[in-house]
């Protein structure tokens, strides 16, 4: 005997059946793969978003850097100026200069150095004191940029006291 094919029709609701009633089985065992895709997957990307808008917008403290000045020489009572010891100083000008410098900004002169140990005048190119032989290197330890202060409180208000 000759065997009928099958319908088509017949065959296509087959495998309709087998679209709309899955295998339970398998689709349970999917569940754990589905619960990381769709709920611990955005709860991640949204978490990784909010991190990466924090790290764009957050406020960060801004420092303004300026060159070191000379800068006037306290005065005395009677209106002298008194330059302190081991900073380079242009008497005629009454400036105190950074530690780095040795040449008046005004008129080229070399600066002079008052020694910390006995206060004996030298001039700011000569490294050891005359007087007791202290050895002194100016400017060793300081930076060669100075941080400018705050000139307000930020854009938007003062703080509150």
């Amino acid at each position: 005997m000759d065997a009928v094919p099958p319908d088509p029709w017949t065959t296509f609701l087959d495998w309709l059946s087998t679209v709309l009633v899955p295998s339970w089985g398998g689709l349970v065992a999917l569940l754990p793969y589905a619960l990381v895709v769709f709920v611990i997957g955005p709860i991640v990307t949204l978490l990784a978003l909010g991190w990466v808008w924090h790290l764009m917008r957050r406020r960060r403290g801004h420092v303004q850097r300026t060159t070191v000045q000379a800068v006037a020489a306290p005065r005395a009572d009677d209106g002298t100026p008194r330059f302190p010891a081991n900073a380079p100083y242009c008497e005629p000008h009454a400036l105190v200069y950074p530690p780095r410098a040795r040449r008046c900004q005004i008129d080229q002169a070399i600066l002079m150095v008052a020694c910390p140990v006995d206060g004996t005048v030298r001039a700011a190119d000569i490294l050891i004191c005359a007087a007791c032989g202290t050895k002194y290197t100016l400017g060793v330890g300081s930076s060669p940029v100075a941080v400018a202060p705050a000139k307000g409180p930020p854009a938007g208000g003062a703080a509150i006291a």
